[in-house]
Parts: C-alpha cells; structure tokens; sequence
C-alpha cells in the first residue's frame, strides 16, 4: 500500500474518531433541565361583593375554558399570535380557579341559594382568554362567555373582557406580577358576572311576583 493511501486511510480514521467522541460526549452529557414554576391564582380579597336579598336560587351550570388554556401560562403578541410559557406553569387548569371563584362570590359572599336540581336558572360560563399582553405597557387579560339559562331557553347571553395593566411591587420579578395581576383580573371578572347575574335574577323575580299574587 502505497505511504499517500496509508496517510488518507490515518486521516480518515482520525476524522471518524473524533466523530464518534462528539456524538458519545452530546448524548452522555446532561442538557441543562428547565424546572418550571407554579403559580396557584387565590386572590387576597380585601373587599367583599355585597349580600344579595334573601331568596334568590341559582344553580352552577357548565364552567368551562377554551381549549388552548392549560396549566402553561399563556401570552399573545399582536392580535392573533399566542404562546405559552414552557417555565411558568399555573397548579391547575384557569378553569378550576374560575369555578372556585364563582362559588365563592355567589354562595358565599352574596349569599344566593344553591340549587342542584330543579327548575331555577342556570349559570354557564367559559373562560375565553386567560393572558399576558405583551406590549407597552405589559398587561393581563382575561375573557369570559357566560350566560343564564332554564331547562327550555336561554335569558342572557353575554361576554366579558377586562384588560389590566401589571401590578408594580418592588422585590417582585416579571412572573410573579403577571400571576398576581391575573389573578386579581379574574376575581374581577367574576364580580361583575355576578353583579349581572344578580341583577336578572332580581328582575325576573319582580316579574313573576305580580303574577303569583294573582293566582
């Protein structure tokens, strides 16, 4: 064997070699683990929604989210790009802490009667955006779809959007004021749902009440 094709043959294994000790060094060294944070949204109420009159049923229908909103907090650029944060994660789906919230503004703070079966009106809602803004400045929105129901037709239908700018606090980092901005946009959301739904219930109540005194 002529000494060139030795010298490529040695060039060649070398080449090989080093290969082969790259690729072995990639898939035996531990890429850099990115541990997520989770934010759990319970709001500190410092103010309570006031007591509704006595008397007045209603029973917790449907409380759902749009399908994109999991436990990976979500943001949108512009008007229809969204993301998610892969390192910023809430410790449930939005859609249990919106029925938390809402059992808690109805049953308890207003006081309405819940009902589990029977003819009286029923609340459906769907959480629609649950976000960060990006932008100037940064903000969070939340979006909900809701409405008041009987077994046969439907008497409300309406949506909800709020939009917030982030809270400031000092000693508080970018993620820890987008949840606590989120949360407390949430928890007003649900006040003004039940603010309307209080006032149809109210209404209707007025109108049925000529008619019994009739009977």
């Amino acid at each position: 064997m002529s000494r060139a094709l030795i010298a490529s043959a040695r060039t060649l294994a070398a080449y090989c070699a080093a290969a082969a000790l790259s690729v072995g060094c990639a898939l035996t060294s531990k890429a850099e683990v990115l541990a997520p944070r989770y934010f759990s949204p319970e709001p500190a109420r410092t103010a309570r929604s006031p007591q509704a009159p006595a008397g007045i049923e209603l029973r917790l229908g449907q409380v759902s989210a749009a399908s994109h909103l999991d436990e990976r907090i979500a943001y949108r650029v512009g008007g229809s790009e969204m993301g998610f944060y892969e390192d910023q994660r809430w410790t449930e789906n939005p859609e249990a802490y919106l029925r938390r919230a809402l059992e808690r503004d109805l049953f308890e703070e207003r006081g309405l009667s819940r009902i589990i079966t029977g003819d009286t009106p029923i609340l459906d809602i769907e959480l629609t955006a649950f976000e960060e803004l990006r932008g100037e400045p940064k903000k969070a929105r939340v979006a909900v779809r809701f409405g008041l129901r009987d077994d046969r037709r439907a008497v409300i239908e309406r949506s909800l959007e709020l939009q917030r700018p982030l809270v400031q606090r000092s000693g508080a980092d970018a993620a820890q004021l987008l949840a606590e901005t989120l949360t407390n946009t949430l928890d007003e959301a649900v006040r003004e749902v039940g603010n309307q739904v209080v006032e149809n219930l109210l209404a209707t109540k007025a109108k049925a009440a000529p008619l019994q005194s009739t009977r």
